[in-house]
């Protein structure tokens, strides 16, 4: 990068002696070695070491150890509810919001809740909504339903014929 200087150069100025700046020098040194050391004193230092070490060796019992012979301390596991975002109920429900919405409006989904202004769904709710899903039949499943069928039937009619 070049400069243009389109005025009179003044060469009359002299830049500073080098015995002046070498005075400076001196006198930054100097008061750099009057300063006070950063730090503690090696006495207290040394002090410190010995308090500790004497305090190691003597076998103190620790104040907190029937406290930790009588508690468990592990992770906490986590809850077993938690709150779950729009998006990720979404992902769980694979439909569109407009979808989801419907349902809620219609009661066959659980309803959000308003948790610091964002809308927040309990996991366990979408749990049961999960639990209460019906189950894909497969072939061969018309026996199994009509055998259960007959189960159920028997079972009401025995609840029935217990009552008083």
């Amino acid at each position: 990068m070049r400069f243009f200087y389109f005025g009179k150069l003044d060469v009359s100025a002299k830049p500073a002696a080098p015995a002046a700046q070498v005075a400076l020098a001196k006198k930054a040194a100097a008061a750099k070695g009057q300063a006070k050391p950063v730090g503690l004193p090696a006495s207290l230092i040394a002090a410190n070491r010995e308090y500790r070490t004497k305090q190691a060796l003597a076998g103190t019992p620790d104040t907190h150890s029937k406290h930790d012979q009588t508690r468990v301390h592990a992770p906490r596991a986590p809850p077993d509810t938690r709150l779950l975002s729009k998006p990720e109920v979404l992902a769980i429900a694979n439909v569109t919001y407009p979808t989801l919405w419907a349902w809620m409006r219609n009661g066959t989904f659980p309803r959000s809740r308003v948790v610091g202004g964002r809308s927040m769904r309990r996991s366990d709710e979408i749990d049961a909504w999960l639990a209460g899903l019906p189950i894909r039949r497969l072939k061969g499943d018309a026996a199994a339903e009509l055998n259960e069928a007959v189960n159920d039937a028997a079972t009401k009619s025995r609840r029935i014929e217990a009552r008083p």
